[in-house]
């Protein structure tokens, strides 16, 4: 686990190419988990009851953190491309 996060750690600081890849690979996982939501939305769309209310609300918990995170990694990006190395990304 060490070597993984020392990987991380080296390419956040490598430059803009990297740091793209970089921010490629955690956006691929959070577009999967976006699009899956929309699925499951889609599906319930026809169902009701208490059941379906309680799914749709974990759903869009769900949707709002995979954006939260999208959104952050697009506030690095552009901090990286200004120049600015602080680490306040929320």
């Amino acid at each position: 686990m060490k070597n993984s996060k020392t990987t991380v750690s080296k390419s956040m600081h490598e430059g803009p190419e990297t740091n793209a890849g970089f921010v490629h690979e955690i956006m691929q996982p959070l577009n999967v988990i976006r699009l899956s939501c929309g699925n499951i939305r889609a599906r319930l769309s026809t169902s009701s009851g208490e059941e379906s209310d309680y799914v749709r609300a974990k759903v869009a918990r769900i949707e709002k953190q995979a954006d939260r995170a999208a959104h952050m990694l697009h506030k690095w990006m552009q901090q990286q491309k200004d120049g600015d190395s602080t680490d306040g990304i929320a």
